[in-house]
């Protein structure tokens, strides 16, 4: 009896468990479908939104609201499952994409296409990049490649000049030669240099006559070479930049056009060029630099640059009419230019240099007595003209900057480059009381006699007794 009983509270006391178990799992499934109130707005919201958005003709929170009113007393249970089918209705409404006819665009969708315009814009940015990088790279390869081989490069040679020191350090080499205008890019000269071994083959050179179409290995040979042949060369008074700068292309110095283009292309610092007059008046001129390119014997390397050619007559000029010279110049009131046009008349007048300050008086005479005299009437610029210009057909090319015949005073610029003793003519013309009254003179160039004369008549007596000027047969 005790045993039966027993059996029986097991029985009641499992099915209790058992209801209490059910129980429990529902109440846990219960809070699990349970959401806050935050949720459960927020879901109303989103799938508010969700409605709107698609224009689905449903209302599912009235729905739900209805379904609620209906049942009121409904167990913890139907409000577990009432709640589960809340959530999933959203979760399908989540899952449901709907495209209907004739929607705009959300405002939503603005933000992917911002992003693929950033898309964009970064795509064009890297292109941009790109291609200018490899610009960049394709007009080095272009220059490098130039500047290697020397194509369509200067051929007007300068001088260059490096020390011991300098001949150390091919970062030095490359700078100078780079200042010099020989080559434009020194990193890839010097890159060139160390690949190929001859960075420490350089030796000091002394004005070495390079230009930039020699590329890099002609240049790189002339600077590993000292050997270089001299000559010398002899520029007689009176001699034009037109015949000098023959002469130094006859004597391999230089050619004619390296000559000519050292005096347009490089500035010097000599105090006496400063003296050298510009403007519209001197427009005429030939030469700027004729009458200070100093006649003497030099010594030059064959293969010299021009401006280091020029830069020697310059020295000699300035060493020759030094400071004190013209100082003198200054304290008579006369200026260099018009002393050195001066010279060069004298130098081309008279055969003697103990003539040469007579010539000297006579042109004095006839410059400071304008008005009977204004015309200075030397043959010498006549010949000057015909250098410069050839006559054409016997008939000598009319320059009225220079012929004396139809201009006043004296010519545009010098005619000739005069010695050290015409210039010194030119500035202390004679004292001599033969000469102090004439106007007139006249030199045989065969017999190197010069003749002074007062008046016109006497002078053309004497010219056509010998055979010189107008009557020079």
């Amino acid at each position: 009896m005790v045993t039966m009983q027993d059996d029986i509270d097991k029985i009641l006391s499992d099915i209790e468990a058992e209801r209490l178990a059910k129980a429990k799992n529902e109440e846990d499934m219960s809070n699990l479908l349970r959401v806050d109130e935050d949720t459960a707005e927020k879901i109303a919201k989103d799938r508010k939104n969700k409605v709107s958005e698609f224009k689905l003709e449903l209302d599912l929170s009235e729905n739900e609201s209805q379904a609620g009113d209906a049942n009121p007393a409904a167990n913890e249970k139907d409000a577990g499952e009432e709640k589960k089918d809340s959530l999933d209705a959203v979760n399908l409404q989540d899952t449901i994409v709907l495209k209907p006819e004739n929607t705009e665009e959300p405002e939503d969708r603005e933000e992917p296409r911002a992003k693929k315009g950033i898309g964009c814009v970064r795509g064009i940015i890297y292109a941009v990049f790109i291609l200018t990088v490899s610009a960049v790279l394709a007009y080095f390869l272009i220059v490098g490649a130039l500047d290697f081989t020397g194509l369509f490069k200067s051929d007007i040679k300068v001088p260059v000049t490096l020390n011991e020191e300098q001949v150390k350090d091919i970062s030095e080499v490359s700078r100078v030669l780079k200042e010099a205008g020989v080559i434009e890019q020194p990193i890839i000269f010097r890159l060139f240099c160390k690949l190929t071994g001859v960075a420490d083959e350089f030796v000091p050179q002394n004005d070495a006559p390079l230009s930039a179409d020699m590329g890099y290995k002609g240049i790189i040979n002339a600077l590993r070479t000292v050997h270089r042949e001299i000559v010398k060369v002899t520029f007689p008074e009176g001699m034009t930049i037109k015949q000098i700068a023959q002469k130094l292309e006859e004597n391999k110095v230089c050619t004619v056009s390296e000559f000519l283009l050292a005096m347009e292309n490089h500035d010097f610092t000599y105090d006496f060029l400063n003296e050298i007059p510009e403007g519209e008046e001197y427009k005429g001129r030939f030469y700027k630099y004729e009458g200070f390119i100093f006649p003497d014997t030099y010594e030059f390397y064959v293969g010299s640059s021009g401006k280091t050619v020029l830069k020697k007559f310059f020295d000699a000029f300035d060493n020759r009419v030094d400071a004190s010279l013209r100082a003198k110049i200054k304290a008579k009131g006369l200026k260099l230019y018009d002393v050195i046009t001066l010279a060069s008349i004298i130098q081309g007048e008279a055969a003697k240099p103990e003539d040469m300050y007579k010539v000297s008086r006579v042109l004095y005479n006839r410059l400071e007595n304008p008005s009977t005299f204004p015309r200075l009437e030397c043959d010498s610029t006549q010949k000057y003209i015909d250098i410069m210009t050839p006559p054409v057909g016997n008939k000598r090319v009319e320059n009225k900057d220079y012929d004396t015949y139809k201009r006043n005073g004296l010519p545009i610029g010098p005619i000739n480059n005069p010695g050290l003793e015409a210039i010194k003519a030119a500035i202390d013309p004679s004292e001599d009381s033969t000469v102090m009254k004439c106007y007139y003179f006249a030199t045989n160039m065969k017999t190197g006699v010069t003749k002074f004369s007062k008046t016109l008549a006497e002078h053309e007596r004497w010219c056509r007794e010998n055979g010189v000027g107008m009557y020079a047969k």
